[in-house]
């Protein structure tokens, strides 16, 4: 009983692994696209599915559809492009492979920025109206009206070409706008580009952060995920494998494919899905590798365009099982209703010895969630806090740069109108003058005898010799002598 069972295991693990080679051999895209921001009300289908609500670290595929609800936006990025919609919108990727980038919005608004197009690659946009094929790297901005009937298309930067469906063409030169009606291209509106709305500035200041990012500096912008890796983590150099990057986890014991699981995802099969925020590009792109007691990715050598990896590069020993890629067998299961179903005939893989339970998975899952929920909470009011802290420092250090500037002013007015008390104690403060200079006082005497001389020199006058004794004459004038 136990050999039957046990070659129905290696029988049924046989077929697994015959089943993921042919689904390997198929040649999957390498590039995807990935829903990097979004608000509340987004949803994402697959073909022929229903919609469900999305997930940060799903990849996008061809044939896979976006809806944003009224009020929403939502960010995401293919390659290098980025992708911004407003709702009420609807979004379908009708191609998306290496050398094509094939989108269908059927209402709301797009903004679409191409930050470099290589040669001989295809950038489409379809609506009801019309279809624009982009010519130079730039940011466009397309605008269904779905119940108007109509299409706005505009270009701040670079130009596209646009197509009617019987044939007819126009382009759309930089900083233009237009508004089309029907489908053989009658334009009903054209005018300059204007002023940006909301959603054309927040996609400026998305650009802006994506310009800044530190990990831009070792990584390609193709690499989907990128963007996250700077919140969560820091770079180092390392002599073996050159630029690593270390996540910052709570944990001293982490490893990497330990929180998450496993999914089917069409076309590339079994797909490790991390719960980490930022567990996209370290899980999909170059390997881990542990240096000393951490765990670091290390994404290898800069390429332009890095290819799309669902699981981590054969060898790959990872951490002890319980969750964890073990090679040699298939990945663990979990069941969900989000994945998209195997193909027919792929049984479910039987699980290996020592796997936990999907109970007691889900629960590890929901505590860890539950724990870093807290220290992002924690982290967000640490962060408020120093932002508290560093607007009282700041208005202390403006307070006391005004009380300086006002001890200088008055002291300016001080020195510019002294007051009689101050003059006063300047005269007593002055020192007394010294002894009279022998030059000056010879001047003084030659003034003085010239003076004397002057005097003698001048006639006498006539006066009245005065009398001896002499009593005050008392009589009238006319009779006095002469």
């Amino acid at each position: 009983m136990a050999a039957a069972t046990i070659w129905k295991r290696t029988a049924l693990a046989a077929l697994f692994a015959v089943q993921a080679l042919a689904a390997w051999a198929q040649d999957p895209p390498g590039r995807i696209a990935r829903l990097s921001a979004a608000a509340h009300g987004v949803e994402w289908a697959a073909p022929q599915q229903a919609w469900q609500a999305a997930d940060p670290n799903w990849p996008l595929a061809r044939g896979d559809r976006l809806r944003v609800s009224p009020g929403s936006r939502a960010e995401l990025h293919a390659g290098a492009h980025a992708l911004r919609l407003q709702g009420p919108a609807e979004l379908e990727f009708t191609a998306l492979d290496a050398d094509e980038l094939r989108l269908t919005l059927r209402q709301g608004s797009l903004n679409l920025q191409v930050r470099e197009r290589a040669p001989g690659e295809r950038i489409e946009v379809d609506t009801q109206n019309l279809a624009l094929l982009v010519e130079s790297p730039g940011e466009f901005r397309v605008d269904v009206d779905a119940a108007g009937g109509t299409t706005r298309v505009l270009a701040y930067a670079g130009s596209a070409q646009l197509f009617g469906e019987n044939g007819e063409s126009a382009m759309l030169p930089p900083a233009r706008q237009a508004r089309y009606a029907g489908r053989d291209l009658a334009a009903v509106d054209q005018r300059g580009a204007g002023p940006r709305d909301g959603l054309d500035q927040w996609a400026a200041d998305r650009r802006l952060a994506e310009d800044r990012s530190v990990s831009a500096q070792y990584l390609s912008r193709e690499t989907i995920g990128y963007q996250e890796l700077d919140a969560y983590g820091e770079w180092a150099s390392d002599a073996q494998y050159g630029a690593v990057w270390y996540p910052r986890v709570a944990s001293a014991d982490w490893a990497p494919y330990r929180h998450g699981q496993w999914r089917w995802i069409a076309p590339w099969g079994w797909t490790w899905m991390e719960d980490a925020r930022w567990g996209f590009a370290p899980f999909h792109y170059g390997r881990w590798v542990q240096i000393g007691p951490r765990w670091a990715w290390a994404p290898g050598p800069r390429t332009s365009r890095p290819s799309f990896a669902p699981r981590p590069p054969p060898g790959f020993a990872g951490p002890p099982p319980g969750g964890a890629m073990r090679p040699g067998g298939p990945p663990p299961f979990h069941g969900t209703s989000r994945e998209r179903p195997p193909p027919p005939g792929l049984g479910l893989p039987p699980p290996s010895p020592g796997l936990v339970s999907n109970v007691e998975e889900q629960q590890r899952r929901m505590r860890w969630q539950r724990e870093q929920q807290q220290r992002e909470e924690q982290r967000r009011q640490q962060q408020v806090q120093d932002d508290l802290n560093r607007r009282h420092e700041q208005i202390r250090r403006d307070q006391l740069q005004r009380e300086s500037f006002m001890r200088q002013h008055q002291r300016t007015l001080q020195e510019q109108q002294p007051d009689p008390m101050w003059r006063q104690r300047q005269q007593m403060d002055r020192p007394p003058p010294g002894p009279p200079d022998p030059q000056r006082q010879h001047e003084r005497f030659m003034r003085e005898q010239q003076r004397a001389q002057r005097e003698l020199q001048r006639p006498p006058m006539q006066q009245p010799l005065p009398r001896d004794n002499a009593q005050p004459d008392r009589r009238p004038p006319w009779r006095r002598e002469p």
